[in-house]
C-alpha cells in the first residue's frame, strides 16, 4: 500500500505545531513538516520539527509497550498497583454511580477536576460536563501558564494581550524569563532571521540562556523582582519623555497616578532590590522605548513568582505608554475568528448556578472569581458581541487551597477527583499534600497515555488516546487562527479521546440532551458551521488552517472594554476588588530578605520549572531515545559556589526546603549567580517500580516535593521560583 500523508497538528507539547503525518499499511512512519523549503519562513519552520525530539520520537511514544491500552480497576488498597481489567462499559457506569451519590449526599461541588489539557483533549468538553454536573471545582494549571496574566489584561483593557506571532516589522523584542530556543523554537527561529535584519534584543533572566548569548542588552535579575525591573524601565521611559503622548492623553486612564509611582523606583534603587546595575536598566528602557515597533514576550520565569500580579500589571503598561499596543509589529488586541463557533457556546457557564459559583475553592483570590469573569464578560461588549469563553482564564479553583480543602474537610468535603491529562502529583506544589489528598478522596478516577505515578493511586485509570490518535482543532478564540488536524491512526486497543469521557459520563449522568454528536469530529463540525465548513472539509479544502488578516487600532473603534472605555494604567477593577490599582513591588514573605533567620539555613534561592525540550513537563520519560538523551535530573549550580559546598561537577545532591528535600546531578553551569541554583522539573522514573512505596520513583528528584504552597495574593498564582533552600552533597 502506498504511503499516505495526513494533515496534522501536533500535541506533543503545548506549541500545536501543524505536522504532515507519514502513515503506510495503517501504521505511523514518521512526522516532518508541511512546510514547503522554497520560502526563507518555511525553511525555519520546516528545521523546527525536523530538529524536534518529541516529533522525531512520535512513533516510539504512539507504539510504546508501557502505554495504558484498557480501563482498569483497583484491586486491594490505593498504592498496592493491582488491577482488574474492566469493560468501558462497566468503567464507566460504575464511576456515573459514585459520582451520582457522591452529588446526592454532599452535592456537585464534591467533585473536583483537575486537567492540563496538553494531548490535544479539547478542554471546552471537559468544562462542558462540568458545568452541566454542576461542580465549581476544576483545578486546573491556568494560573501558572498565561491565565493570570489574561485575566489581568482582560481587566485593564478588554482584551486579551500579546498572543500575536512574532512580527518581521518588529524592531525590537523584549523577553522576560523565557528561553525560546527551549520554550518556542518557532519563534526562535524567527527571530534569529529577524536579527539579521536589525531586530534588537532585550533578555531578562535570571540565567544565561541561547536568548541571553545573542542579546543586545542581558538583564540578569534576581528571580521574583521582576516587577521592580519593569517598575525602574518605565520610571526612566516617564521621566525621559520616552512615552507616547498621544496614546496616552487620549487613550491612557490614571497616567497622573503612574508617574508619581514610578518614582518610588528610581534605577539605583531598582538595581539594589534587582542585582541589575542602574545603567542597565535605563539602557534597557531607553532601547525598548525608541526602537519601534516593540514587543515584549514573557514566559514562566515571570508567571510563577512572587507578586505574579503587579509584575503582569507592569508588563503590560509598557506597551501601552510606549505606543505600542495593537500596532504593526508590536502587541496585538486579540479577538476571536468569526469562522468558528465561540468557546463559550460548549464551555456552558451559565448553566453553571450562581449559588454554585459561589462555592468555588479559592475565593479569596478575587482577580480569579466567577464575579471577575461576570465584570470582564459585561465590559467587554463595548468592543465585541463575541461572549467570553472561561477556557484558559484563570478563573478556576485555585488548586493549593483544594487540596488543602480535601485534607482538611473545609469549607465543604471533597470526595471526588478526576484527574485527566495531568500528572498532579509531579505538576503542583507541595507534592506531599498531593498525595495525601488523593488518598483521602472516595473516588480517584485517572485518564492517561501512561501509568504515571497519579495514575498508580487512583481507583480507576482510563486509557487516552495520544495526540497521534485523535483529531484536534485549536485557536480561534484568544488568536487570528483557526489551526487543526486530523489523527495518524484510529486509537489503538481500547484508547479513547478524553472527549468520550466527559460525553458518556454527561449522558449516563442526565445530560443527554446537551452532548448530539457522537464522536470529536462532529463536535468539531458544529464549531466550524460559521465557516462553513465540516471538520473533513476544513482539512482537505482549507488544509487544516484559516487565519484572518490582523486588524489594527481597533480601540479607535469602540474604545477598550473596561469601565473608564480607556486602558486602565490605574485600574479601577482591581481597585474595586481591595487591591492596589497600580504596579507595585514588595519583597515576598519568604526570602533572605524579609526572613534572615530562615536564610541563615537556607541560603540560597532556587527557580524550578526548567524546560528541558526532550521533554514537556512529566511527560516522555519512559522513551527510549529521548531518555538517552537525558538521562538524569539536573539542577545548574555556579562552580564558585559548588565549589565552595564541596560539590563536583556531576555529583549527586540535595536540594533541601523547610518543605522538603529532593536529589539531583549537579551541572557546573556559569550563567547563573552564586546565589542561585536552577533545577528541573517533572522527573519520575518510570523503569522504577509502580506501586508503593517507590510510585516509580516518585519521590526520589520531584522538585515539587520541596516546593511550598505560596500564592500570589490577588490571583493566587503559585510560586514556584524564588524558593530559599539549600544544597549539599548526596553522600549515599
Amino acid at each position: 500500500m502506498a504511503e499516505e500523508v495526513k494533515i496534522g497538528m501536533c500535541g506533543l507539547c503545548g506549541m500545536h505545531c501543524r505536522i504532515s503525518l507519514r502513515v503506510k499499511d495503517g501504521e505511523l512512519v514518521g512526522v516532518e513538516s508541511p512546510w514547503g523549503k522554497g520560502s526563507a519562513i518555511g525553511k525555519l519552520l520546516a528545521g523546527t520539527i525536523a530538529s524536534c525530539p518529541r516529533a522525531n520520537a512520535a512513533k516510539e511514544y504512539l507504539y510504546h509497550p508501557s502505554r495504558l491500552n484498557f480501563p482498569l480497576k483497583r484491586l486491594g488498597e490505593r498504592g498496592e498497583n493491582r488491577w482488574q481489567r474492566i469493560s468501558w462499559d462497566q468503567a464507566l457506569a460504575e464511576i456515573a454511580q459514585k459520582l451520582a451519590e457522591i452529588r446526592s449526599s454532599y452535592g456537585a461541588e464534591a467533585l473536583v477536576i483537575e486537567a492540563n489539557g496538553e494531548h490535544n483533549c479539547a478542554e471546552e468538553f471537559r468544562a462542558r460536563f462540568q458545568h452541566l454536573f454542576g461542580t465549581p471545582n476544576y483545578a486546573g494549571h491556568q494560573p501558572v501558564c498565561f491565565g493570570a496574566f489574561t485575566v489581568l489584561g482582560l481587566l485593564i483593557s478588554g482584551f486579551v494581550i500579546g498572543m500575536a506571532p512574532l512580527r518581521p516589522e518588529t524592531r525590537c523584542l523584549m523577553l522576560v524569563g523565557i528561553n525560546p530556543a527551549v520554550s518556542y523554537p518557532q519563534i526562535w527561529r524567527l527571530l534569529r532571521s529577524f536579527q539579521k535584519e536589525g531586530l534588537k534584543l532585550i533578555v531578562a533572566d535570571p540565567r544565561w540562556s541561547e536568548a541571553a548569548a545573542v542579546a543586545d542588552i542581558w538583564l540578569q535579575h534576581r528571580p521574583g523582582t521582576d516587577a521592580a525591573l519593569l517598575l525602574g524601565m518605565t520610571n526612566v521611559i516617564i521621566n525621559e519623555e520616552l512615552y507616547d503622548r498621544d496614546f496616552v492623553s487620549r487613550w491612557c486612564h490614571g497616567f497622573e497616578q503612574l508617574v508619581q509611582r514610578v518614582q518610588d523606583y528610581p534605577p539605583e534603587m531598582v538595581a539594589d532590590i534587582t542585582w541589575v546595575p542602574a545603567d542597565k536598566i535605563r539602557e534597557a528602557a531607553r532601547l525598548y522605548a525608541t526602537t519601534k515597533p516593540a514587543q515584549i514576550r514573557h514566559g514562566m520565569g515571570m508567571e510563577e513568582i512572587p507578586n505574579a500580579t503587579p509584575a503582569h500589571h507592569a508588563r503590560c503598561i509598557l506597551p501601552a505608554i510606549t505606543g505600542n499596543l495593537d500596532v504593526p509589529g508590536g502587541e496585538t488586541l486579540e479577538s476571536g475568528h468569526p469562522g468558528i463557533l465561540p468557546l463559550a457556546e460548549i464551555e456552558l457557564c451559565d448553566k453553571l448556578p450562581r449559588a454554585q459559583k459561589e462555592k468555588m475553592i479559592g475565593q479569596q483570590f478575587k482577580i480569579s472569581t466567577w464575579d471577575t469573569y461576570d465584570k470582564i464578560r459585561e465590559n467587554m461588549k463595548k468592543v465585541t458581541a463575541r461572549p467570553l469563553p472561561v477556557y484558559w482564564l484563570a478563573i478556576v479553583a485555585n488548586a493549593p487551597s483544594v487540596l488543602h480543602a480535601i485534607v482538611e474537610g473545609k469549607p465543604y468535603p471533597i470526595k471526588a477527583v478526576i484527574t485527566e491529562a495531568t500528572n498532579t502529583l509531579l505538576t503542583f506544589p507541595n507534592a506531599k499534600l498531593v498525595y495525601e489528598a488523593l488518598k483521602n478522596v472516595d473516588l480517584h478516577v485517572a485518564m492517561d497515555v501512561f501509568m504515571t505515578p497519579t495514575c498508580q493511586i487512583a481507583d480507576y485509570v482510563l486509557p487516552a488516546a495520544s495526540p497521534l490518535e485523535k483529531p484536534g482543532l485549536f485557536g480561534g478564540e484568544y488568536m487570528h487562527g483557526i489551526d487543526g488536524g486530523v489523527a495518524a491512526v484510529d486509537p489503538l486497543y481500547e484508547r479513547k479521546p478524553e472527549f468520550f469521557l466527559w460525553r458518556e459520563l454527561g449522558v449516563r449522568l442526565g445530560q443527554e440532551a446537551y452532548w448530539p454528536w457522537q464522536t470529536l469530529e462532529e463536535a468539531f463540525d458544529y464549531r466550524l458551521a460559521p465557516l462553513g465548513v465540516t471538520f473533513k472539509q476544513f482539512i482537505e479544502e482549507k488544509r487544516g488552517h484559516d487565519s484572518l488578516p490582523l486588524e489594527y487600532k481597533k480601540y479607535e473603534k469602540a474604545g477598550f472594554g473596561t469601565p473608564t472605555g480607556k486602558f486602565e494604567l490605574y485600574s479601577t477593577a482591581l481597585e474595586e476588588a481591595g487591591y492596589d490599582p497600580l504596579p507595585w513591588y514588595e519583597e515576598p514573605s519568604s526570602s533572605p530578605i524579609t526572613s534572615p533567620e530562615i536564610a541563615k539555613k537556607f541560603p540560597l534561592i532556587l527557580i524550578t520549572g526548567r524546560k528541558v525540550r526532550r521533554v514537556y513537563h512529566s511527560q516522555f520519560h519512559q522513551v527510549e531515545s529521548i531518555r538517552k538523551r537525558h538521562p538524569d535530573p539536573l539542577v545548574q549550580i555556579n562552580p564558585s559556589k559548588a565549589a565552595e559546598l564541596g560539590i563536583n561537577n556531576c555529583d549527586w545532591v540535595w536540594i533541601e526546603t523547610p518543605v522538603g528535600r529532593s536529589k539531583f546531578k549537579c551541572e557546573y553551569f556559569q550563567g547563573i549567580t552564586p546565589q542561585v541554583i536552577y533545577a528541573e522539573f517533572g522527573w519520575w522514573f518510570p523503569e522504577q517500580p509502580e506501586g508503593e512505596p517507590s510510585l516509580s520513583g516518585l519521590w526520589q528528584s520531584n522538585i515539587n516535593a520541596v516546593i511550598p504552597d505560596i500564592c500570589d495574593e490577588a490571583s493566587g498564582t503559585w510560586v514556584l521560583r524564588g524558593i530559599m533552600c539549600k544544597v549539599y552533597r548526596a553522600e549515599d
